[in-house]
């Protein structure tokens, strides 16, 4: 009697269930910045606190490089994707252009972070400022190194492509760096509504 073959179901690759691994820990972590963010929301009577008289404006206003940050941010997250699925059909050219379009947009970001860092230090607000300047700076900052090692992963990516180490049948390094750069887009959709939109709204 013909034994009925053994139904075969999609497995995970190690390296996607790697960074699954990892970015359930980055949640967890920066879960707990914002958690301790809305703490000190809730513990002071009014929010942001008042700064020294030396920094009249105490906050990094969300129009101007912010919200250009987030575009430019957000676009990259578009084009990585659209990179990855041009690999996945061995079209390397529209690969290669995409890819390096992200790390272009990559890098602007990180510009546009720093020119607005050395903006406020200019200005006085440093992380001593205030409790808000210290989460300001903190959570952002740490965002930062996140994208920074995140354009490194994709610069990785594009080295590794040029010498023809990926294909349609070979892509989860890839794969596993552009779900990385989505997670830090989503990150930064809510420090933008949090720690700009939400303070400076209005003002």
């Amino acid at each position: 009697m013909q034994r009925e073959p053994t139904p075969q179901y999609p497995a995970i690759k190690p390296g996607m269930m790697g960074m699954y691994i990892f970015l359930a820990s980055e949640v967890m972590f920066f879960g707990s910045l914002f958690a301790t963010y809305f703490y000190l929301f809730g513990s002071h009577p009014t929010w942001p606190p008042p700064a020294p008289a030396t920094t009249p404006e105490y906050y990094v206003r969300w129009d101007g490089i912010p919200a250009i940050n987030t575009v430019v941010l957000l676009s990259s997250g578009v084009t990585c994707h659209f990179a990855l699925d041009a690999l996945a059909h061995d079209n390397r050219r529209r690969f290669f252009i995409l890819q390096i379009i992200t790390i272009v947009l990559g890098i602007g970001f990180e510009l546009g972070q720093l020119y607005e860092f050395i903006n406020a230090f200019d200005r006085g607000l440093t992380l001593t400022a205030n409790t808000f300047a210290s989460a300001f700076f903190t959570m952002t900052g740490f965002h930062g190194g996140h994208v920074l090692g995140g354009l490194i992963l994709l610069i990785l990516i594009l080295y590794r492509a040029s010498r023809g180490q990926f294909s349609s049948r070979n892509h989860v390094g890839p794969a596993a760096v552009t779900l990385y750069w989505h997670f830090v887009d989503i990150v930064w959709v809510f420090l933008f509504l949090i720690l700009y939109f939400g303070v400076t709204f209005g003002r």
